[in-house]
Order: structure tokens, then C-alpha cells, then sequence
């Protein structure tokens, strides 16, 4: 009886010839494989256990040790009697005014830092109360504290305030790099480790100590060459002497085993008794042990005789592979040439044709997902090695950048039940379809929440044609009720690596934006100078709000955006406009001697402002708030006080001296208590939180002019030390000086 094999195993297969071929090839590698085995399977292990055992033994010691002792030491400090009196005084400020007490504290600080042996950064003293802490270099504002000097995005300040909520005793917290940024100045301090330690008396008082991370690996871990780890309990990092390594693929660790192979290296691990964490160091096992150096001989001759036949087997094999492989070829040009055909005496060749055909369509369908990646791995800066990524064939094509910027309006999520995030991708998809008409090469993505790219390619240069964005403008002025569109068209068409440049050029014109209810096509940067009210007209403005009228007002509002939509202003500039027309209506309030409690706060006006896209908008709001400040106005002025308009008058008078509320009291022949009651009593506000918001406001004004600086805008109004002014011109502002300057169109 005939016995039918499988197709497989038929002389004409591909699987046969190559199970005879590579018969020879196995047998000998696999002698080679076994032999080797047999003789590095003692020896590698019981190297890795001689000679990094001790050693992770011996480094989980010292970090033990060293952690016992720091934590110990913030322990003891609710042992000494004198810095617990003068916590429980620095506690309780303001109210008992102790500010003396910070000198002895910071002194004992200071005697901690002064141990040589231990990795101190620094130690912080954090009192709850008055949300300040105290540290080696003084006393500062939690978020200064932890916003400048001691920054790090993993540790902001609330997450310290959270930890008088956490119920524990002791804690160390996961290594981070943390930075200073203060007045234009950017500092690294390394990789921190912190701990925290509540105290036992003052449920409110948090130590901190701030170890220095790289230096303590440096010192207590034997070798830095090879991966280490500080895991707690959770598997969670505390601390990595690589941070481009990933911990997170660390395998589960188990008290029995002191080592794991983990690829080609060895894992040694050791618990700590005192935190319970966990060290752990990779080794590589081909550097364990010198024995190697012997078998390496032996390997290398057992290679050179495996290299000599399996080459001559390669060249007997390749021989019989030629024919086959060249059919293959030919089934692959076949698709650059539609009438050519092959024809395959292997079956599972012929298969592999037709995978071809399948791969060559689907690469096609990925080209475009890989010039996706190319270009924004170029607007984020990222350098690859991928060589389809960097192919030049369309990385160094000229284009032209086209920025989509929607802004969804109110109406949009009222009248419609589709997510912001759905109707960017379906309008992705138009712009994809509608562009490729005319361009069949251009590619579109989305590179943010509300922003679209797309690139026009072109061999010679050439400009996006004009029909093709008019063509988007009339489909999109359809849906300006719900969306509002702009297009900024960055050009002339530039090579990709100036990519980068051409998007910032792009945000820049999108921000040039008019505020007018269409679709705006901005091709280039308006230059005309800032628009200001003159004198005259802030004098105006100021005599309608004090008049009371609302009707001139809005004859005045009117007029004004009239004349910024025939001078073509841009959004900024009508938010300046509305800023400084804001600002004259409270200096108005002020004078009048009334509250500002009565007006919108500053915050709030500016978001109000910052959400003001088009003319209507903007009346709608400079109309309310200046309506606001005249019927304040008109409903006071029959009762005017004459103490709080001497206060007043006199404080307008007298910014740059320094104005004080004894100064006050005497030249109106009052006591220092009867003035400040009565002021606050008629103002709603205490006369220092007054006195620093009209320096304040005139600060803001004064920053307007580029050629003034910071520190004579700070003399000017009474501030003998400039970071006095910078920080209460962030307490009153939200942002400080430079920052407000920025956003006023400045440097």
C-alpha cells in the first residue's frame, strides 16, 4: 500500500530542502550549545552569587542605616525642649508675632547640616498655619518654596499640604530631579530624595529632610556601572541609579530569592529590616566572572570550525535558493509592471507572492503614517535613528505648513450632541479629503485639542493656491455659528528641517487673529503699531463713568470698536484695549472713594477677558462692567466721606514715599486705631491691602512702557527692594512683573 504523505514533506517543497539543508547546521550548534551549557552552567552561578551576594547585602546595610539615621534624627528634634517651644511660638503666627524664634531655629538647622557623614541637601521645617516654611537658607511661602527654589512637577505644593492628611508617621518619598527657577535663573540640584517626619507634639509642623540622591549611590552602592533600584513594598520606584531605565519590568520578587536571571542578566536583590524596601541591582552575566577568559579561547576555536561549515553549507544551500529567490524578485517587480507574471515551482513561493502583493498594498496605506511620525518627531524635537522615519524622499521636500486653529463656541455643546473630540477628527477628515483633491500628496494631522496641520508638498515651491483655502473658508463659514475657524498659512514652502520654524511662525499669525465671526485666512504678520487711548480719551472715558450715565458709555464702547475693526486689530490687541479700559474704570471706582469689593475681582476680569474672541463679545462685557462702575458711582456720590478721600487722595499722592498709617493718622489729628477701624469699616478693606493694590495697579500701567525697568517701576511706588514689590505684585496680579509685561505684548 502507497503511503500518502503530507505536501509538506514532498521532495518539490520548500520545507523539505530546507529541513535537509539545515540539518547538518543544527546538529553542529547544537553540540556547540550543549557542551557550552554543561560547562558555564556551575560556573556562572556560582560567581554571580560570590561576587554580588555580599556586595547588595552590604549596600542595602548603608542605605538602611543611613535612612534609620536621618529619620532618627528629625525623631529626636520632639526630644529637645528649646526647639519645641520655639515651634509651638512659629506655630501660632501671626498671632503671637514671634518672629525672633526663626533665628534659633534656623540656627539648629544650620548644626544638622554641619554633619559631614550624612547627605543632607537641606532640612525644612513646614508649618501648616502659616503655610511658610523654614529651611537652611531662611523662611519662605510654601510656593515659593516648592514653585521655585525646591521645584520638582512630581512634588508641587499641594502635595505637601496633603501630607498633614496622610496617616503616617514616617515616609520616604520617591527620588526626583528638582530645579531652581527664580528671577530668570535656572538651577539644577540633582535627584532628591525626600522624607518626611510628622511631629509627635504638633500635628500641624512637618519635617523634611531633602537627600541627595546620586551622591548617596555614589557611596553606598559598590558599582553604578550596573543598573540599581530602590523598590518599596508596592513594586513602586524610589529611587534608580539610571532613570532611563525601566523598573517597571522587573519581575515579582519573592524573601527566598536572593537572585533572578532576568535575560541576560542576573537580578540580586536584598529586603531591607527597617523600611522594607527592596535593592536591587542587574548584572550582566557575561561580566561575572574571569574564569570566562579561558572558555573564551575554547568558544572561539569551536566558532571558527562552526564559521568554516556553515559557510561552506551557506554556499551549497544559496546555490539551490538562487533560482527560487529570482522568481521571487520577479514576482516583485511584477507590481511596478502590471503584465508581468511569474510562475513558481515551489508551492510555498508562490504563496509568498501573493503575501507580497497583500504587504505591498498595506505599505502603501502606512507611507502616510510614517511621514506622520517624521514630521512630528520634528516639531517635538525628537531625534530617531529609524531609517523609514528619516527618509529623505519626503523629509527634505519643500512644503507649506497650513495651521487649523478651532475654537468651539457656546452654542456647539448646547445644540449638539457630539463631543468636541468627535468633531475635530471628522473635520480632520474633511481637511484630509478636501486638500488631497488639488494636492494628492499632503498630510494632514492633528497635533493638538483644537489644532489641525497640514502639509502641501511641492517639487518647486509653490504656493497653496488660492481656491483651494477659499474653497475651506465658504465650507467653514457654514458652522461659524457653532466653530470658528482660522487658517494660518505659513510660507513660502520651506525644506522639512525648518519644520519647527514654520509651526511657531504659524501659531504666530493664528494668534493675529481678527475678532470677527468667520473664517480668516492669515498668509502674513500685520505690522502697524499698538493701538492706546490717548489722554484725552481716558480722560473722557473716566468723566462718563463718574457722570453715572450708561447711554454715553455705550456710545463710547461703540465707538472705540469701531475704530479697532477699521484699523484691523487683532484679538490680543482687543484684549489690551479691554484691559486698559477695565483699568480706567477702576482707578474711576477708587477715586470715587468707593470698594472694589463692588466690581468684579482682577482675576476674574481677566478671565473674563481672555475668553473675548470677537467684537460683540468684547461690548458685551466692557459695557456691563463699565456700566457697573458708573451705578456705583452715581450711588455714592451723595455721601462722600472726607477722611477716607483725604486717605485716599493722600496715599495717590505720595506712592513713591513711604506711606504709612501713623503718617496718616497725624496729619488728621486721629489716632492710629480710630483711622485704620474706620477705614476698613468704610472701605471693606484694611488700608495696607489698599495702599499695595493702587501701587499695584499703577505698576501695571508703568509696565506698559518697555523702556522702564522693573527695579525703577519698583522705587517709583515706594518698594526699596524689588523682590518685596515682585512678590506682592504676584499676590495681587496672579503673575509677576516680567510675566504681566509678556502678556501685554511686551519682550
Amino acid at each position: 500500500m502507497r503511503i500518502a504523505w503530507p505536501e509538506k514533506w514532498r521532495t518539490n517543497s520548500l520545507f523539505a530542502r530546507l529541513l535537509v539543508s539545515f540539518l547538518a547546521i543544527i546538529l553542529l550548534l547544537a553540540a556547540f550549545n550543549f557542551g557550552s551549557f554543561l560547562y558555564l552552567k556551575g560556573k556562572i552561578h556560582d560567581e554571580i552569587v560570590k561576587y554580588n551576594s555580599l556586595n547588595m547585602r552590604h549596600t542595602m546595610e548603608s542605605y538602611e542605616t543611613h535612612f534609620k539615621l536621618a529619620i532618627d534624627m528629625l525623631l529626636s528634634l520632639n526630644q529637645n525642649n528649646e526647639l519645641t517651644a520655639n515651634l509651638n511660638v512659629l506655630r501660632q503666627l501671626p498671632q503671637t508675632a514671634g518672629y525672633e524664634k526663626t533665628v534659633n531655629v534656623h540656627a539648629e538647622i544650620k548644626a544638622l547640616m554641619a554633619n559631614p557623614l550624612m547627605f543632607y541637601e537641606n532640612i525644612v521645617f513646614y508649618f501648616k498655619n502659616g503655610d511658610f516654611v523654614l529651611e537652611k537658607e531662611g523662611t519662605s511661602r510654601v510656593e515659593d518654596m516648592f514653585g521655585k527654589f525646591y521645584r520638582a512637577p512630581a512634588y508641587p505644593p499641594d502635595y505637601w499640604r496633603g501630607q498633614f492628611e496622610e496617616p503616617y508617621f514616617y515616609r520616604i518619598h520617591p527620588a526626583a530631579v528638582f530645579s531652581q527657577k527664580y528671577m530668570n535663573l535656572d538651577q539644577g540640584l540633582g535627584r532628591l530624595v525626600p522624607v518626611s517626619v510628622k511631629n509627635a507634639l504638633y500635628r500641624d509642623v512637618l519635617f523634611l529632610v531633602f537627600l541627595d540622591g546620586d551622591k548617596m549611590a555614589r557611596t553606598l552602592h559598590y558599582s553604578l556601572d550596573n543598573p540599581f533600584f530602590i523598590l518599596d513594598d508596592r513594586q513602586k520606584l524610589i529611587y534608580a541609579s539610571d532613570p532611563n531605565t525601566a523598573a517597571a519590568k522587573l519581575p515579582p520578587f519573592t524573601e527566598d530569592a536572593s537572585e533572578t536571571k532576568l535575560g541576560d542578566h542576573y537580578l540580586f536583590q536584598q529586603k531591607g529590616k527597617h523600611t522594607g524596601f527592596r535593592y536591587v541591582t542587574m548584572v550582566p552575566i557575561e561580566s561575572i566572572s574571569s574564569e570566562l577568559l579561558r572558555l573564551n579561547l575554547i568558544l572561539i576555536s569551536l566558532l571558527a570550525v562552526t564559521i568554516g561549515i556553515s559557510v561552506v553549507t551557506s554556499i551549497l544551500f544559496s546555490v539551490r535558493l538562487n533560482y527560487p529567490v529570482q522568481r521571487l524578485l520577479r514576482t516583485v517587480h511584477q507590481y511596478n509592471d502590471p503584465g508581468a507574471s511569474a510562475d513558481f515551482r515551489i508551492r510555498e513561493f508562490e504563496l509568498i507572492g501573493e503575501q507580497i502583493g497583500r504587504m505591498h498594498r498595506d505599505l502603501s496605506d502606512k507611507n502616510s503614517l510614517l511621514r506622520y511620525y517624521a514630521f512630528t518627531d520634528k516639531l517635538k524635537q525628537i531625534h530617531t535613528k529609524h531609517p523609514d522615519v528619516n527618509d529623505p524622499s519626503f523629509i527634505q521636500k519643500p512644503f507649506t505648513l497650513i495651521l487649523f486653529q478651532l475654537r468651539f463656541l457656546p452654542r456647539f455643546m448646547e445644540e449638539t450632541s457630539l463631543e468636541r473630540e468627535r468633531a475635530t477628527y471628522f473635520i480632520r477628515e474633511y481637511i484630509e479629503s478636501y486638500v488631497k483633491r488639488s494636492h494628492p500628496d499632503a498630510l494632514t494631522f492633528q497635533i493638538d485639542k483644537d489644532q489641525i496641520l497640514t502639509l502641501v508638498f511641492s517639487e518647486h515651491g509653490q504656493p497653496v493656491a488660492d481656491d483651494c483655502l477659499a474653497g475651506l473658508k465658504e465650507v467653514f463659514d457654514y458652522d461659524k455659528d457653532w466653530c470658528h475657524f482660522t487658517m494660518a498659512v505659513s510660507g513660502p514652502s520651506l525644506p522639512a528641517s525648518e519644520f519647527a520654524a514654520a509651526y511657531e511662525r504659524a501659531l504666530m499669525l493664528a494668534g493675529e487673529r481678527q475678532p470677527l465671526e468667520e473664517t480668516q485666512i492669515i498668509r502674513q504678520s500685520a505690522v502697524r503699531p499698538p493701538y492706546r487711548l490717548t489722554a484725552m480719551q481716558e480722560q473722557e472715558l473716566q468723566t462718563k463713568v463718574r457722570s453715572g450715565s450708561f447711554e454715553p458709555l455705550q456710545q463710547w464702547t461703540v465707538q472705540q470698536l469701531e475704530a479697532l475693526r477699521a484699523r484691523e486689530a487683532t484679538v490680543p490687541e482687543l484684549r489690551r484695549f479691554l484691559q486698559h479700559a477695565a483699568g480706567l474704570a477702576l482707578k474711576a471706582v477708587e477715586a470715587a472713594g468707593l470698594p472694589l469689593q463692588a466690581m468684579p475681582a482682577e482675576r476674574e476680569l481677566l478671565a473674563d477677558i481672555e475668553q473675548c474672541f470677537t467684537y460683540a463679545e468684547a461690548q458685551t462685557l466692557l459695557v456691563r462692567l463699565l456700566g457697573q462702575a458708573a451705578e456705583a458711582i452715581a450711588a455714592s456720590s451723595e455721601n462722600k466721606d472726607p477722611v477716607i478721600e483725604f486717605v485716599k487722595r493722600y496715599t495717590e499722592e505720595h506712592l513713591s514715599e513711604d506711606v504709612s498709617l501713623d503718617l496718616i493718622a497725624d496729619k488728621l489729628s486721629l489716632s492710629r486705631g480710630y483711622v485704620s477701624t474706620y477705614f476698613k469699616e468704610k472701605t471693606g478693606m484694611n488700608f495696607s491691602d489698599y495702599l499695595h493694590h493702587v501701587r499695584i495697579r499703577h505698576a501695571q500701567e508703568l509696565l506698559l512702557d518697555l523702556e522702564l525697568r522693573i527695579q525703577d517701576i519698583a522705587l517709583r511706588l515706594g518698594y526699596q527692594n524689588v523682590n518685596s514689590f515682585i512678590r506682592m505684585f504676584k499676590r495681587y496680579s496672579g503673575m509677576t512683573p516680567g510675566e504681566y509685561r509678556k502678556k501685554q505684548g511686551g519682550k
